[in-house]
Order: C-alpha cells, then structure tokens, then sequence
C-alpha cells in the first residue's frame, strides 16, 4: 500500500535544507507522491530543482500565496508567466485568499487581483490550482463560477460555511484532508457530504498538528483513520486517494 500527499511545504527552510535525508524517511512510509506546494516564486523554483532531481515523487507546484499577495508585483508575474510554461510544473499553487488571518480590507482586493492571475496562468497552461481560502470560502466560490475555469482545483484545509461546501462541491472540486481531521468537527463535514472520487489527503508539512510536525510519514495513519469514518479498509482508501490525484493533475504527465 503507497500513500499521497497532495500539499507539503517543502522548499519551506525547515525541509529544504535536509530534503534528501527527509525523502529517504517518507519513503519508509511507502509515499509514492508529494505535491510541492510553493508561496512564493523562490520557493517555486527550489520546488522544480527538487522535482528534476526526484522526479518519481515529487510534483512541483508555483505560485504567490496570499499572505504575501502585498509583494507581487508586475515583473513576478512575467516570471511566473514563463515558469508556468516548464513542464515539470504540476500545478498552481499554494494560491488563493485569506480574510481570516489577513485583516486589512485594502490587502483583500491585491489578494483578489493575484489570485485571478494565477487563475489566468492555470488555464493557459491547463495546471490544476492548489487553493487556500481560510475566511474567504465564499469569494473563492464566486471567483471560480464566473471565471471560466477549465482545470481541476483543490479546496487545502476547507474549513469553512457548510452552504459553501455543498457549492465548490457542485463546481467539482476536490477536497484534501489533513490530520486536524482527527479532531475537527468540520473535516469531518467536508468527508461526510464530498464524494470519496474528490478526496486527497495531505500533510501541509511542516505544520504542526497538536504539537507533532507534520509530514508525509503521517499519511498512513492519517488514511487508516479516514477509512475508519468511512466505514472501508485502509489500503481501499489509500488506492481511492491514489487515482483520485491522477485524476486532479489529469493534464500532468
């Protein structure tokens, strides 16, 4: 049985340094694949430098997130534009809004415009999108319905509006759950009312969860106790979350 983890922070410092090391421990857990979230475009290019060099496992992911929406700037969109072009792109993201964390009104409208360009920049270069959306699930759901999409998206850590839920699920997106799930009522939510084809697990490393780091080596357990709410065997679950990816990065070689 082999695992995915769909949205670790890699090129983070805290991985970085020690990446090799840290591959060869995941892979002890049986992880077959690791998307490489990025948040900025430092971290997307240490992303395809780690991709190039363990191409069998690691999926490379650019982009700007929204906490540093503030920064972006018309020159790193030129670059982002030409980056997005290398095939070892995977997919767009970490993107999205944040108006919980971010309180500033006058921040959302910068995190709205870069956000649309990375919309743009995924659909000229068919790359599914990564989202973040704590506190804007809503705008994030608006944004998507009337922008023309014509790639698959990720809905990272939802934890927002049921009412909402129900309508990135009707714009078809997926859903991936991290191991706050053990002890959120609304992951929970999210594995009661999204259809099992739509469901990723991730470890959004290196996030701490109840004062364990978060990596890919979490996924086995994380798996067996999603199954666990789902009333199927865990290697079920781990083949599910397996083709369900395929499936999301469909564009991705």
């Amino acid at each position: 049985m082999t695992y995915i983890d769909c949205h670790v922070h890699i090129s983070d410092k805290y991985f970085f340094k020690r990446i090799d090391d840290l591959l060869l421990d995941w892979n002890e857990y049986n992880v077959e694949r690791i998307g490489a979230v990025a948040t900025n475009l430092k971290e997307s290019q240490r992303n395809l430098e780690i991709a190039k060099k363990y191409p069998s496992i690691i999926l490379a992911g650019i982009g700007r997130h929204p906490w540093g929406a503030h920064k972006f700037n018309e020159q790193e969109l030129m670059i982002f534009q030409g980056v997005a072009k290398n095939p070892k792109v995977a997919f767009i993201g970490e993107v999205g809004l944040d108006h919980y964390h971010i309180k500033e009104k006058e921040r959302w409208e910068q995190q709205n415009q870069v956000f649309e360009h990375f919309i743009e920049i995924a659909n000229n270069n068919k790359k599914s999108l990564m989202l973040h959306l704590t506190g804007a699930e809503n705008e994030i759901y608006e944004i998507l319905s009337t922008s023309k999409l014509n790639v698959n998206f990720c809905c990272h850590w939802y934890s927002g509006p049921e009412k909402t839920l129900k309508k990135l699920i009707d714009l078809g997106g997926y859903f991936s759950i991290n191991p706050n799930f053990i002890r959120s009522r609304k992951h929970r939510k999210v594995l009661e009312l999204v259809d099992q084809t739509k469901l990723l697990t991730e470890s959004d490393g290196p996030v701490k969860f109840q004062g364990e780091q978060g990596t890919p080596k979490l996924m086995p357990l994380l798996c067996k106790e999603i199954a666990k709410e789902l009333m199927i065997q865990p290697d079920n679950f781990a083949e599910i979350v397996k083709e369900n990816y395929e499936n999301y990065l469909r564009n991705y070689p």
